[in-house]
């Protein structure tokens, strides 16, 4: 009896050593390169990936300012190797680091357009596999190698990474031209029935790298860090872009305007000049599908409300009726946008409007059929929109009455 309970003992203590020895992966901080950001290209038949990882002794996870540390050197550091496989490629980078890469902290993934066009399916299986990657890293691409990009210096922001993560969401915050993308959702709309995606285009505003810490003591950089136009993806495969304007018209189409600033004519019918301007505050879409004549019609519903903000324009704004005339003037401009918008993206053929997730929420025995008979490319192109544009001037400012109608 004794000697049972000495080997449950003996037992007990194994499994209790066990639980108190640490992660089986257990490593520490100051072995490990952290990656801020990732791009990858297709190049020579094989893998390009690039890794931005911060670099411990310049003090670069201060974001704002120099920090501490040592501020001649760089805030991070690129590595770059090749392979037929991602992580063929990842092993090649950790060879050359005396720090093992990793990605839980990674901020920012750039994809180079050659690889988008190849296809990017086996990029978002690893990312969604790997158990220390980022599914919310946001996605961008961009016309020449993505790994360029990686090496260009921020002001404000030591860390690349993180500061181009702070660009897109206050893009999305205060302008919203661009719907910004995370990892996980890219791989959720191009695996839903749409089976399309728009991604932002990142790019250098000038032909200068600048990539040296001495570059950016400069008040201000000949080349900068910009979002240019909107990428579509259709399936996992970049067909084609959209133009800035395109990008916003299709914001409104998705729902995705939290606030922005638009343009407009005060006197249409003088003047198509845009003199005058409106900051939305507050937009929301509804899109409905409507079978009609052998065809889906669908109905959107914007409605939008917002701050006077110029006009240049001599208009008596105590009027109601002059408001009105800015709230019409305002709607027609965003049915234009929105209408040249659905124009590029049927041309493209991809459905990054979410028409077919629609549908389907809507008239699911219709669109059974339609993925029997496979024949959702031909439904798509026969589609019409049917746009509802309602805008509400609710503030004008201080002044009742613009400053070209006070008399001098």
């Amino acid at each position: 009896m004794r000697h049972q309970a000495g080997r449950m003992f003996l037992l007990i203590v194994s499994l209790l050593s066990l639980l108190i020895s640490g992660c089986w992966d257990d490593r520490e901080l100051n072995e490990l390169g952290i990656v801020s950001g990732s791009a990858y290209d297709w190049k020579d038949n094989q893998w390009q990936a690039t890794y931005q990882v911060i670099n411990p002794s310049s003090g670069a996870n201060n974001t704002g300012g120099t920090g501490g540390g040592n501020t001649s050197s760089p805030p991070f550091l690129i590595y770059t190797a090749r392979g037929n496989t991602i992580m063929q490629a990842v092993e090649r980078t950790n060879l050359t680091s005396t720090r093992e890469l990793f990605f839980s902290q990674s901020r920012i993934t750039v994809l180079g357009e050659a690889l988008a066009k190849r296809g990017i399916g086996e990029l978002i299986d690893l990312l969604l596999r790997k158990a220390d990657a980022r599914q919310t890293v946001y996605v961008f691409i961009t016309e020449g190698e993505a790994g360029r990009i990686l090496s260009q210096l921020m002001q404000l922001n030591r860390n690349q990474g993180a500061g181009v993560q702070l660009m897109i969401e206050q893009e999305a915050r205060l302008t919203s031209y661009y719907p910004g993308i995370q990892m996980f959702e890219l791989a959720r709309q191009l695996s839903s029935e749409s089976a399309s995606a728009a991604v932002p285009e990142i790019l250098l505003s000038g032909n200068k790298l600048m990539d040296r810490t001495s570059d950016i003591t400069q008040t201000d950089l000949p080349s900068r860090i910009a979002f240019g136009r909107l990428a579509v993806l259709k399936g996992d495969r970049f067909v084609g872009w959209l133009s800035q304007a395109e990008a916003y018209g299709l914001s409104f189409m998705t729902d995705k305007i939290k606030m922005s600033n638009i343009s407009f004519p005060s006197k249409p019918e003088k003047s198509d000049k845009d003199d005058a301007s409106i900051t939305l505050l507050h937009s929301s879409t509804t899109v409905r599908p409507m079978w009609e004549n052998d065809h889906y019609v669908m109905d959107i519903d914007i409605k939008a409300g917002g701050t006077l903000n110029e006009i240049g324009s001599s208009l008596k704004l105590e009027k109601e009726s002059t408001i009105r005339q800015l709230e019409s003037s305002t709607e027609r401009n965003i049915l234009e946008i929105v209408e040249a918008s659905w124009r590029s993206v049927k041309k493209l053929n991809a459905d990054v409007t979410g028409f077919a997730v629609s549908i389907h929420r809507h008239h699911p025995k219709q669109w059974k059929r339609i993925k029997q008979e496979d024949n959702w490319d031909t439904v798509f192109q026969n589609i019409q929109i049917r746009p509802h544009v309602k805008v509400k001037i609710k503030r004008i400012g201080l002044n009742s009455n613009s400053y070209n109608s006070l008399e001098k």
